[in-house]
């Protein structure tokens, strides 16, 4: 009998120790202001990212294969940060993508441009360079930069950002209401879990889940951080002491 009690409890802690427990103000946050979302009655899954930030480099590979496996009522968009102008010539670079319908084509190859080839992007012109070396017409992206569309959707993305109050980035914000990052879920792959998590609760509210949702380019209230992340991981601080001031700020637009 006691060795069946023991089975049985090792049987039991098992299970339990085998199940995430997700808290708020822990592994995630809860805005006291939720933000207006861009998907309709789907679960928005919104990635904040700059170019520049090496985690959200090597967050990539695992974010694309997990974006896969989405269920068709979470649609996913991407958004670049931007909190002063060290962070806006990577969301300028982000909607000149977008307006000249190339993100798909050249989102990867700019972060790999930038992490792997090192490349600065000091000024306008050579980023310009770099974009017609994929076959596109100079005259098309030089009027990308100036046209209407970018400054609203780059001034959109300043105040959107400040709106989440993130630590860092990568951060992933989800229907406008709850945010994560690596450091506050301890990995990258766990702070999936946790938005796969935070889905799984908004989609009670709506939806029911099925797979085969696409990417697409673009509770509680009052909570407060009550103790230290479980494990610490490093995301892209929103300061940092002797940064350089943002290359394209010097040019005219």
């Amino acid at each position: 009998m006691k060795t069946i009690l023991f089975t049985l409890f090792i049987t039991f802690s098992s299970f339990v120790f085998a199940v995430d427990d997700y808290d708020e103000g822990i592994d995630y946050i809860a805005l006291n202001k939720p933000v207006s979302t861009v998907t309709g009655d789907k679960v928005e899954v919104r990635e904040l990212f700059w170019y520049y930030c090496p985690h959200c480099y090597n967050l990539e590979p695992t974010l694309n294969a997990w974006v896969k496996k989405l269920p068709a009522n979470a649609q996913f968009v991407r958004q670049p940060a931007m909190y002063s102008d060290r962070w806006s010539s990577g969301a300028v670079f982000y909607f000149v993508l977008e307006e000249l319908n190339l993100l798909d084509k050249l989102h990867g190859p700019l972060f790999e441009a930038i992490h792997a080839k090192k490349e600065k992007f000091k000024s306008k012109a050579s980023f310009i360079d770099w974009v017609a070396s994929f076959g596109v017409d100079k005259a098309k992206v030089e009027k990308a930069f100036g046209s209407f569309g970018v400054r609203i959707k780059t001034n959109k993305a300043k105040l959107n950002t400040r709106k989440y109050h993130l630590k860092g980035v990568p951060a992933i914000v989800v229907n406008g209401k709850y945010w994560t990052d690596s450091t506050h879920a301890g990995t990258p792959e766990r702070m999936l879990k946790v938005v796969d998590f935070l889905i799984k609760e908004e989609s009670k509210k709506g939806a029911s889940i099925k797979k085969g949702s696409k990417m697409v380019p673009l509770t509680k209230k009052g909570s407060k951080v009550g103790s230290l992340p479980k494990k610490v991981s490093k995301v892209e601080p929103l300061t940092k002491k002797g940064s350089k001031a943002n290359p394209l700020a010097k040019e005219k637009k």
